[in-house]
């Protein structure tokens, strides 16, 4: 009898050490699933505001000026406007290499298309061509309508993304699809690196093992993007995966900062975003 229960002791032993590595296992999975996208989600929506100064820049007649007030795009691309195409044409040409003023280095073009640039509820639609953005490749399509445009010049956008982020050094890719509304908050007027970007909506992704992750985002607890940092500093996202896994990640309060506090059952963790 004593053997049989030294046997049940260790059997139980083993199960307890087995089923919390495991957690720790899918805990590591999920902070790897939380980086890569909140990664994701920051270059798509610099990718919105980086757009946004190219018009403001081909629309305007004082380019020397926009330039100079730009807090993203300098001198080094080069912006051409095709007003003969239908749909309108613009294109961003970042060539072999064009760093930014934000210190990232991009190349390829980005291609955006609209019946009419100067009416601010037009459809957008931006493309890529061997586009790169920090090493990241980004390819798909995405489509833009302003809804609202408000006196305060502020904006509110419904997006549709389908787009592969291919991430350096073996990092695999990111294959995501997403429908957002997004509002377009400039704050100090004239002064672009007080603008924030508000994001809510669903997203699906899938990883490069097969698994699919869906990201919600309620418009009670937005993603704030905030020009100045170029950083995702507030909102809660709740993730669920196809096998089953459920965490949430808060941002934060709206400083500067690359931390973020995950939520898994009953255990919460704060990481460092890299």
């Amino acid at each position: 009898m004593k053997r049989f229960r030294l046997f049940w002791a260790a059997a139980l032993v083993l199960l307890t050490a087995g089923a919390c590595q495991q957690e720790e296992v899918a805990s590591e999975e999920n902070t790897r699933l939380t980086e890569q996208e909140t990664l994701t989600e920051e270059i798509l929506v610099d990718l919105d505001a980086l757009v946004d100064e190219a018009l403001v820049r081909q629309m305007s007649q004082l380019k020397s000026a926009t330039t100079e007030d730009n807090y993203l795009l300098n001198s080094c691309p080069v912006v051409t406007y095709d007003k003969t195409a239908e749909p309108k044409k613009m294109t961003i040409d970042f060539g072999t290499g064009c760093t930014g003023k934000d210190g990232k280095v991009r190349s390829g073009k980005i291609i955006v298309t609209a019946t009419s640039f100067e009416n601010a509820t037009s459809e957008r639609v931006k493309t890529f061509d061997n586009f790169y953005v920090e090493g990241k490749k980004v390819e798909g399509t995405i489509r833009k309508t302003i809804t609202i445009d408000r006196e305060d010049h502020s904006r509110v956008a419904e997006i549709e993304e389908e787009v592969t982020i291919t991430f350096p050094n073996g990092g695999g890719t990111a294959h995501r699809v997403a429908r957002l509304t997004r509002e377009y908050q400039l704050n100090l007027m004239g002064i672009k690196k007080d603008n924030q970007i508000i994001s809510w909506g669903t997203t699906e992704f899938t990883r490069t093992n097969g698994i699919k992750v869906t990201k919600t985002v309620q418009e009670e607890t937005p993603l704030v993007f905030k020009m100045a940092c170029h950083r995702i500093v507030s909102g809660i996202v709740i993730f669920t995966t196809s096998d089953n896994r459920t965490w949430s990640v808060d941002y934060g309060n709206g400083e500067c900062d690359n931390l973020a506090t995950v939520t898994n059952g009953n255990q919460t963790r704060t990481i460092r975003l890299k």
